[in-house]
């Protein structure tokens, strides 16, 4: 949200088929969650960078741009 007072510790991203997003990120060593119906939660915690996440959104975005989630289409999303 915009406003600061309703803002929260984590970040969710609605992609399209996030359960293949999720997996490829899972591949690719960047640990993250996931909402049924909301998408991909970033989560920062007090050891990440601002630079882990700057990498971990710009991997999100190169893996849709790129198509390499299409290999986990179908895949199921697991904690």
């Amino acid at each position: 949200p915009r406003d600061p007072e309703r803002r929260g510790g984590t970040v969710t991203v609605n992609v399209p088929d996030f359960e293949a997003v999720h997996k490829e990120l899972s591949e690719r060593q960047i640990l993250c969650d996931f909402r049924p119906d909301a998408g991909i939660r970033l989560g920062p915690h007090y050891f990440n960078s601002d630079d882990d996440i700057r990498f971990a959104v710009a991997q999100i975005g190169e893996i849709l741009e790129s198509g390499a989630y299409e290999q986990h289409l179908g895949a199921v999303a697991r904690h």
